[in-house]
């Protein structure tokens, strides 16, 4: 893991501490800490603490610039905290609003009259209420004045401060040995949760074991407070980006957050989580310089911050395992979190540094991979970004999903504005791109984001803009969406059938140029029975027990101890569908042994309720064809119909449509699309693209995807495509029942 700090210099980060430790330490012998006067003397018994008179920085930095002892070294850094602090934005008089410039020690830990060093201070460890003083709307983006709606900042105060002990003490906590056999006592305890629920707090014994600090007669509620994240001391540092306009702050300032070092799960090294590379490509005065990137050291890692705590690990002195669910490692084990994936290999500084899961082989180059640092405040090519570091491959409309920060400037809808984030590596679906640590968003739990706009759409003859779907349908309302709202952010394609009719099919239009991909994973959109090419004068139907489940029952429920199935893998387990009130009702759904993510993955592509006996292909057994089968089945009647008009299909070849019987290459594109032709292929794309390319979207493997997230909607499609094309239904082929008629896109549709 890469440091935050730059060189300080022609001396080495160890010979300027030592020289600069010495000389303080020589004018603390001298003149001890605080001011020559030492000013106020003990506190009496029941003084105001906050009342304290402010005694300045120079008195606070004769001790904390000495490395008088390990309370002054920087959360294990081998730098003081007062070098630390004056290398921090707050010590930076051009962003504070302060008078003097600067957010001096005092005005977050309160008046040093009474602390010497070692006396008492109104706020030692200094919480998200010290914080919110400066840190509101009004202030700017982060808001954490919401930050007491969240579960991190425990204001029901569960656990409370004993962690259910009622005290502190040397005495056994609850039975609690160590491995050995020894008592772990209450104070021991009270230290083994805090790692996680106080982790700021600094636990200090006297040789009997009773606590010296925290004060066993004042201890802090437990609170996830801003420092367990953010490096309290240095808590951001500033980039120059030209790109950034003037009247941001100063001109081409933009100033990144520094994380607190974390070591995951009690062991193992520490490792400070980053949000900006100074060894990549972008240079700390904002230039970009590509011959610096090397193999994946232009990836980012914010989620180590939320690693620490959300992993099993072992509690400090009884080594048991501790509670949590074991989130990070299922998170590595999920698409969000793979990097090899193409969704993320493709769109990093370097992609031949990665391995493509589906072939083997590395990434080539392609026209995915970012120059960073990628200013999302500026929207494409051209006058505003023709001539800024956006001018390369500017991926700013990809990093709407393909970057896990810079589509939080997308859900905020920030993009193309002076509020936008400044993306300086690579990273993919991580903790903060779903989760919002500074606000609980209403309708939702877990501090889930609810994006700002669902849908942001321009074309040179469209424009959809708001919380609707790409077809411009209405989204459902929060309340029935809840925890899954996120997930519709990126899994409802790229385009829509409105999207398609307006380009291509609208009376005026001409067909023209390569296919119009609907893109990958537009299971969402699938699930709610939105943005495929309605067909007037049709009724269409939606999986309504699936959408009261919502994404994260089905993908979520039921974690394995192996970490492959269930929670935060996104893979669903078995056991998930295999309930009473589900399929469980119907005949359990096996777990398919042969899934890349376990035997606990359910085997849905041999699946069918044995109420439904409709035969969905025409088929002789047609009834008795599983769901996933069905779909495989009229998939291939619908390519059928396509090649015998000379159209070919390959899912993992771009533009996928080609000349029957050529290479498939972009050279043999086909391109004579008839308006039946373009709206079948366009479904047939929506339905197989379910899942990503090279896995059960490859034409001869039942369909699964479309099979679970809306199996009618997706049967109506397909056979709507093909009486398009055909002239006639298809023979013996039963339509599910519509619920609702098709979405009117305009004339002629």
């Amino acid at each position: 893991m890469k440091k935050t700090f730059k060189k300080e210099g022609d001396m080495t980060k160890s010979s300027r501490f030592i020289i600069v430790s010495a000389c303080l330490m020589a004018l603390f012998v001298f003149t001890g800490c605080g001011s020559g006067k030492k000013e106020g003397g003990t506190a009496a018994p029941g003084t105001d603490l906050n009342q304290a008179i402010k005694l300045g920085n120079a008195n606070c930095l004769q001790c904390h610039n000495a490395g008088k002892d390990l309370t002054m070294i920087n959360d294990l850094d081998n730098r003081t905290i007062g070098v630390v602090y004056e290398d921090s934005v707050h010590f930076n008089p051009l962003f504070n609003p302060n008078a003097n410039g600067q957010v001096q020690c005092e005005d977050c830990h309160g008046g040093g009259q009474f602390h010497w060093g070692t006396g008492p201070l109104a706020h030692p460890v200094p919480d998200y209420n010290v914080c919110n003083q400066c840190h509101t709307a009004a202030h700017g983006p982060d808001f954490p004045n919401e930050f007491p709606q969240t579960a991190h900042a425990n204001t029901n105060q569960t656990p409370d401060k004993f962690f259910f002990q009622g005290g502190t003490g040397t005495d056994q906590s609850d039975s609690e040995t160590t491995p050995g056999g020894a008592p772990v006592s209450k104070n021991q305890h009270i230290e083994e949760c805090s790692v996680c629920h106080n982790s700021n707090q600094r636990f200090v014994y006297d040789n009997a074991g009773n606590l010296v600090k925290p004060d066993p007669d004042n201890m802090p509620n437990p609170t996830v407070s801003c420092a367990n994240c953010h490096d309290a001391h240095q808590v951001g540092k500033i980039v120059l980006v030209p790109t950034r306009p003037a009247g941001s702050n100063p001109q081409g300032n933009v100033v990144y957050p520094i994380f607190r070092k974390q070591q995951i799960a009690g062991a193992g090294p520490w490792m400070r989580p980053v949000i900006y590379q100074p060894n990549g490509a972008v240079q700390p005065n904002g230039s970009v310089d590509p011959s610096k990137v090397q193999g994946k050291n232009n990836e980012l890692s914010v989620e180590l911050a939320c690693a620490a705590c959300h992993t099993k690990g072992n509690y400090k002195y009884s080594q048991q395992t501790t509670h949590q669910n074991n989130v990070y490692p299922q998170w590595l084990n999920s698409g969000h979190g793979n990097r090899n994936d193409p969704a993320f290999a493709e769109f990093s500084a370097n992609p031949p540094a990665y391995i493509n899961p589906n072939t083997g082989i590395a990434y080539e180059v392609g026209t995915h991979a970012p120059s960073y640092p990628v200013d999302m405040s500026l929207s494409a090519f051209g006058t505003t970004a023709g001539t800024t570091q956006n001018a390369g491959n500017n991926v700013y409309a990809c990093f709407h999903c393909h970057n896990g920060i810079g589509s939080l400037a997308w859900q905020e809808d920030q993009q193309g504005t002076p509020a936008a984030p400044v993306v300086f590596g690579d990273e993919p679906v991580t903790c903060i791109t779903c989760h919002s640590p500074h606000s609980q968003p209403t309708g939702t739990e877990f501090n889930l984001r609810v994006p700002k706009k669902m849908t942001q759409y321009t074309s040179s003859s469209l424009v959809i803009s708001g919380n609707v779907f790409l077809d411009n349908s209405p989204l459902p309302p929060l309340e029935k969406t809840e925890n899954g709202t996120i997930c519709i952010f990126c899994h409802q394609g790229r385009e829509s059938g409105l999207t398609l009719y307006t380009t291509k099919l609208a009376p005026g239009q001409v067909i023209t140029g390569n296919f119009f991909n609907p893109h990958y994973l537009g299971t969402a959109a699938m699930l709610w029975g939105a943005n495929a090419y309605e067909y007037s004068g049709k009724s269409y139907s939606a999986n309504v027990a699936h959408q009261g489940a919502n994404c994260p029952t089905c993908h979520m429920d039921n974690a394995t101890d192996d970490n492959r199935n269930g929670g935060h893998t996104w893979w669903p387990n078995a056991a998930t569908c295999n309930t009473a009130s589900c399929h469980g009702g119907f005949g359990p759904i096996a777990a398919d042994p042969n899934s890349e993510n376990g035997p606990a993955s359910p085997d849905v592509a041999n699946y069918r309720a044995s109420f439904d006996r409709n035969n969905y292909t025409g088929e002789s057994g047609g009834e008795n064809l599983s769901i996933a089968v069905s779909i495989q089945h009229l998939e291939r009647k619908v390519l059928d119909l396509l090649a015998a008009r000379g159209i070919e299909y390959d899912d993992l070849s771009y533009p996928y449509f080609f000349v029957a019987g050529m290479p498939h290459t972009s050279a043999n594109a086909f391109k004579a699309w008839t308006p039946a032709t373009y709206k079948a292929a366009f479904n047939l794309s929506y339905t197989i693209k379910g899942l990503p390319s090279g896995a059960e979207s490859q034409i001869g493997a039942p369909n699964s995807s479309a099979a679970v997230h809306n199996y009618k909607y997706i049967i109506q499609l397909l056979l709507d495509g093909y009486e398009d094309i055909n002239g006639a239904p298809l023979p013996g082929a039963s339509r599910p029942a519509g619920t609702r008629p098709a979405t009117v896109y305009g004339p002629n549709q």
